[in-house]
């Protein structure tokens, strides 16, 4: 098979198609026990959750324990733990990002309790047609929102309003200004809004890159339930509500489903401890990491360095062995296999079928 786009590469082993599993990385030679693998340092979008930003920094994710990082940027609502992680950040976000950040947390500063609710979590996962009334019943909002911020522009550029034979600028209206004011009323819900703007950021500073997000498998109903699909709709009417105006046109409801659908069954928990902390502090996506299958019984073990995660052989694995690492934290690793059952089937859509289920 041809090698998808950001799918990682090695003497070691090969992506190849399997017939239930979809694509799977497979040694190529005999590989000894401890053998590094594969360093995946391709972080494309990542959601620290609200209520551990005191205490994780925004770049490195190096935690303090329960105590307060030393640099606290409120402007964008990140800690860091250091002044060149701080540095780093801001380059990497880009003066564009900054802004969008500042914007987003003007906005959630105050109102980060609106989305604390308790849902339930047994609730069904939205199927495909409630997912596309959802983004429908979203756009007539929307585009009257653009028209707002496209008179916003035109007043920052006058030059537009007809001037030297360009094209005259838009007409906007009470209706227009009362769609956007309604849209920042709504609820709001951080860490939803965190992960469209680490996204929306990743596209728009790396747009050579997307592809590598594209090649993902993807997953038609990526919503936990149906708040969790309004969250979404609500934080696009938000971000066009607020964002720079040059990620205006990546803001679109394909995008952000286009985000969801790829991150769903590829991310990665960042915890503290590495991947066996008991404390989850929020999620990324590693394209190349996200072509490693799961298995309860792993025969590669990831552990996280950073922004980096490594990957190295948990034994002798033989040419031809399947790579696999484990989905589950430590403590889910010690669940009776029915349980096991339940979380991979509540967190990651799938009944596992590997040797140490099937008792082999």
């Amino acid at each position: 098979m041809q090698t998808p786009p950001g799918a990682p590469t090695s003497s070691l082993f090969a992506i190849r198609d399997t017939p239930h599993s979809g694509r799977a990385v497979f040694a190529t030679s005999f590989i000894p026990a401890d053998t590094l693998l594969l360093r995946a340092d391709d972080l494309t979008l990542s959601v620290l959750l609200r209520e551990y930003r005191r205490e994780v920094c925004g770049q490195c994710f190096g935690y303090e324990y329960g105590r307060d990082l030393r640099i606290r940027d409120a402007a964008v609502g990140f800690s860091f733990c250091s002044e060149e992680c701080q540095t780093a950040w801001r380059a990497e976000q880009s003066e564009i990002g900054v802004q969008a950040w500042t914007k987003v947390e003007g906005l959630v500063k105050g109102r980060s309790k609106e989305d604390d609710d308790m849902v339930d979590v047994d609730l069904p996962r939205p199927r495909e047609k409630e997912i596309q009334e959802s983004w429908a019943g979203a756009k007539a909002q929307a585009s009257l929102i653009v028209v707002a911020r496209q008179g916003e522009r035109d007043r920052l550029q006058p030059s537009t309003n007809g001037a030297n034979g360009a094209a005259p600028g838009v007409q906007v209206t009470k209706q227009h200004r009362k769609a956007l004011q309604k849209a920042l009323l709504q609820p709001v819900s951080p860490d939803v809004m965190t992960f469209c703007v680490s996204g929306l950021l990743w596209k728009y500073n790396k747009p050579t890159e997307w592809e590598r997000v594209m090649a993902l498998a993807k997953d038609a109903t990526p919503y936990h339930n149906t708040p969790d699909l309004k969250a979404f709709v609500n934080a696009y009417l938000h971000l066009l509500a607020i964002l720079p105006l040059p990620l205006l046109p990546l803001c679109t409801p394909e995008t952000l489903f286009l985000l969801s659908s790829r991150d769903s069954h590829n991310s990665f928990g960042i915890r503290s401890l590495e991947d066996d902390g008991s404390e989850f502090f929020g999620y990324g996506c590693w394209p190349a990491a996200s072509y490693f299958n799961h298995s309860c019984g792993p025969n590669v073990e990831k552990r996280r360095v950073g922004r980096v995660w490594e990957f190295r052989a948990a034994g002798e694995v033989e040419e031809g062995e399947e790579l696999c690492i484990t989905y589950l934290s430590g403590e889910e690793r010690k669940l009776s296999r029915g349980k096991r059952a339940v979380v991979l089937k509540r967190n990651w859509g799938f009944a596992c079928g590997c040797e140490r289920c099937e008792g082999i």
